[in-house]
């Protein structure tokens, strides 16, 4: 089971990402020949993987290569109606397509029972909940922290020259490496990561010369780690009980 999804994902790969020039994508929201065209390379890769059973697999051949066709066509058609969320719509439509091929893999060999032991045991559980107050509940969390001081003219300025979402992204990853940092043991790379990350804003603050704009920085920065430290240490504490 393992070996066919492995070749399914094989071949999505090979033909959304390796196989796909960047032309194709361009091209194939105004000319549907060209979505046509990287739907038949996926019909190719697949035929060829399961030549051997063939005969067996055919049915499922032609549902991954209509189900990819369907959502390359509504993620299209997403595009036109959002253009403005590249990104989610990337992960969304990948999300979608890993889903196809489980949904396959399902279908072929039925649920193994060794499924409901790996995603739901309670490590697991703990993990997934750390990732989430990493990735969601910290961002509003931080965001409602400092409303009170967002609303001043000077600090909105000052961020209107940035990148869209860029410094929550930033906060995110952090948190993230933060987190994996004390899961494995390596402590003193936090402090590696808050110095790297304090000479990179260290010009931001030198020519700002703003007080408060300093301020702003050195608490967003101190909060997120706190925030990211708590996190990773409750979750260490918590596997230890599992």
């Amino acid at each position: 089971m393992l070996t066919v999804f492995l070749k399914l994902l094989l071949c999505h790969i090979l033909g959304d990402f390796v196989l796909q020039p960047k032309s194709w994508v361009a091209k194939r929201k105004d000319k549907i020949g060209y979505l046509f065209l990287h739907v038949a390379t996926h019909l190719f890769l697949l035929t060829t993987l399961f030549s051997n059973d063939l005969e067996n697999w055919w049915p499922n051949v032609l549902f991954i290569t209509f189900g990819h066709l369907a959502i390359d066509s509504l993620k299209i058609w997403w595009e036109r109606m959002w253009p403005y969320m590249p990104v989610l719509l990337f992960i969304v439509d990948q999300i979608l397509h890993i889903a196809l091929l489980v949904a396959v893999i399902v279908h072929v060999y039925g649920i193994p029972d060794q499924w409901g032991q790996l995603f739901f045991t309670d490590r697991s559980l703990l993990y997934l909940i750390a990732f989430l107050l990493v990735t969601t509940v910290s961002p509003i969390f931080l965001r409602v922290f400092f409303s009170k001081w967002n609303k001043e003219n000077d600090f909105y300025t000052k961020r209107k020259d940035t990148l869209m979402d860029a410094g929550m992204l930033i906060g995110i990853m952090e948190r993230l490496i933060i987190v994996l940092f004390i899961q494995v043991g390596f402590l003193s790379g936090i402090g590696f990561l808050l110095a790297a990350k304090s000479i990179f804003r260290f010009g931001d603050l030198t020519n700002a010369r703003d007080t408060k704009f300093t301020e702003y920085i050195l608490v967003g920065t101190l909060a997120s780690f706190v925030i990211a430290i708590a996190i990773g240490y409750g979750l260490r504490f918590s596997l230890q009980f599992v």
